[in-house]
Parts: structure tokens; C-alpha cells; sequence
């Protein structure tokens, strides 16, 4: 995490100061490289400092955190481009993250000392017998296609196509479409944290939780899409915070996940667990692309309601299927 917590600062560094598009590709490639593992690093140790009856309530606080950054990154990154510009922001941000990689190197330690680390990896298990046992659990597949579909859904319709819905149907203004679409982030930032400590204290279940939540995620879909008539922008507000809230619950597959598998292996199985959710939202953002464009422009220039309902329409499906596959994984057990 230090390492690379550098690179990405490299990175920022470069596409600040870049005159050229070779320059500043090369710059975001290392960007991306070196935040890749913010969130998995982070989740291994969470997994090695805190019982396995913290760790839902942990992992989903530290998305929840890093939801607050993905909005400081919308309106106050775009008043500080403003007022400095795009360059000396992104050198702001370099900095930022070399601070960052040098404080996790001086006081973030892999375990809580070096009698658990032995204790812990005294039967370190090699790479190809970690990735033979992880494909070979039929669990893995199981949380990995209900994460797909999860992750796929909340991005697209989070971070694409909300917001032209509610612009098209609705006819709101960008501000009211950005004041309502944040209302996803902040119900992520709120629910996380719940839902991981009902998780952790109350249920002592991951996968109960992540059922019924997730289950009120996807009717919260179907009750934007037909009852859109019946919808004041109050109702809209809380039906998309509802959305966050209930949709932060999958947070938790990583939680759930790791458990079914030794603690040695932990990082690797929720990284290739991490693969299938962004690969979800790569996929389900294109694939709602295609079926909104497969519908022609009314003549005012918007997509009419059937395009975006037959998108939501195909989310929901490949949820509803998910969800049923997912009652018969295995249940972590939390003491």
C-alpha cells in the first residue's frame, strides 16, 4: 500500500505537469495502478487486526469513507479546479497521497505483532493451491455472481444512467438530478456502517442480511420505475437514499466471503471476488447502454420511458437471479 500509494502519486504528478497525451495516459495508467489497492490492502488488514465480529461493520466504514471521498471528488474538486486549476489541483492531490503512503508506512502494521503474523501464515498456503481452492468452492461463485449484478446496478445506475432517467422522465434540471443522485452517496455512507453492525451484533449473520437488503435494493428499483407517476421529488429523495443505504449492504459479500475461506488466503479471495464487481459495472453500464439506444429518441431528444424501464427492467432480472442462487450458499458463522 505504500509502495504503490507512491506510484499513484507519481502518477498525479505526471498528468499535472504532462504537455503531451502520451504524458498524461502514462500519468492515469499509474494513477489507476497505484489506487488498485486501496481497498483490498485495507480489507486484508482489517481481516488480520479485527475479529471476525468487527470485520462487516470495519470493511463497510472504510467504503463508507471512501463513498465521502467520491463526493469531496464532485462539487468541491470542481470549485478547487475553479479557483487553481486543473494542474496545481492534481499536484495538491499528489501530495495528499504521498502524505498518505508515508503515514500508513510509519504507523500501519500488518498484524498486531509478529507472534500473530507467525501464527497466522505458519501454513502459508502457495498461490496456484489458493486460487485451485477459492474456484473450486462453489461459494465463490455464488457471492461473485450476486456481486456482479450488485455492483453492476448500483454504478450504472448510480454513476450513468440515473441520472439522464430522472432528466428524461422527470424532466429536473442538472441540479436537481445531482442534489437527488447524492442522495445514493449519502445513504452508502449512512447504511454501511448500520448494516454492518446489525451484521456483526445483532443477525450474527452475513448472509441474512445481504438477502433481505439487497431484496429491498431491488424492490426499491421496481417501485422508481412504476410508480414513477405516483413520485413527488420528496419521495424521490428518499426512494434514492433508500437505494444507497440498502444497496451498501453488499459491501458485506466481502465479509461474508472470507469467511468461508482460511485467513491466510483472505486478500486473495476478496481481490478475486473485487474482479467480478468491477467487471459487473464494465458490463451492466455497457449493456444498459445498449438497451436504452436500442429505442429510438423521442423528437424532443430524450429516450422514452420503455428504454429506461426495459434497462432497469434487465438489472433487476439478473438480481433476482442472483438473489436465488445466493440461498443456498453457506453461511459464515459469526460467534
Amino acid at each position: 500500500m505504500t509502495y504503490l500509494g507512491v506510484i499513484a502519486a507519481i502518477g498525479a504528478i505526471l498528468f499535472a505537469i504532462g504537455k503531451n497525451f502520451e504524458v498524461a495516459l502514462i500519468g492515469r495508467g499509474l494513477i489507476g495502478l497505484g489506487v488498485s489497492v486501496a481497498y483490498m490492502g485495507t480489507l486484508k488488514i482489517l481481516a488480520n487486526w479485527f475479529d471476525i465480529n468487527e470485520f462487516g461493520m470495519m470493511s463497510a466504514l472504510a467504503m463508507a469513507i471512501g463513498n465521502a471521498g467520491a463526493i469531496v471528488a464532485t462539487t468541491p474538486l470542481a470549485y478547487t479546479v475553479d479557483i487553481l486549476g486543473w494542474r496545481v489541483t492534481f499536484g495538491i492531490i499528489a501530495v495528499i497521497n504521498l502524505i498518505v503512503a508515508l503515514l500508513i508506512f510509519i504507523f500501519v502494521r500488518d498484524f498486531p505483532s509478529k507472534k500473530m503474523n507467525i501464527k497466522n501464515y505458519k501454513n502459508q498456503i502457495q498461490i496456484k493451491e489458493s486460487f485451485t481452492t477459492i474456484f473450486y468452492n462453489i461459494n465463490f461463485w455464488i457471492v461473485s455472481l450476486l456481486t456482479f449484478f450488485w455492483f453492476g446496478t448500483f454504478i450504472g445506475i448510480q454513476g450513468l444512467w440515473g441520472g439522464p432517467y430522472l432528466m428524461d422522465i422527470f424532466k429536473l434540471s442538472k441540479e436537481e438530478t445531482g442534489n437527488i443522485l447524492s442522495m445514493i452517496a449519502f445513504g452508502f455512507i449512512a447504511g454501511g456502517p448500520i448494516l454492518g453492525r446489525i451484521s456483526d451484533r445483532i443477525l450474527k449473520s452475513r448472509k441474512k442480511l445481504i438477502f433481505f437488503s439487497l431484496l429491498i435494493f431491488t424492490i426499491d428499483i421496481l417501485f422508481i420505475i412504476f410508480f414513477k407517476n405516483y413520485l413527488s421529488k420528496i419521495f424521490l429523495y428518499i426512494s434514492f437514499f433508500g437505494f444507497g443505504f440498502f444497496g451498501s449492504s453488499g459491501i458485506i459479500t466481502y465479509a461474508h466471503l472470507k469467511e468461508l475461506f482460511p485467513l491466510s488466503i483472505s486478500g486473495t479471495v476478496m481481490t478475486c471476488l473485487n474482479f467480478f464487481a468491477i467487471i459487473g459495472a464494465a458490463i451492466l453500464q455497457h449493456g444498459m447502454g445498449i438497451i436504452i439506444e436500442h429505442f429510438e429518441k423521442l423528437p424532443s431528444g430524450h429516450y422514452p420511458f420503455i428504454a429506461y424501464k426495459s434497462a432497469f427492467l434487465f438489472c433487476v432480472f439478473g438480481l433476482g437471479i442472483s438473489l436465488f442462487f445466493y440461498i443456498f450458499s453457506k453461511e459464515s458463522i459469526i460467534k
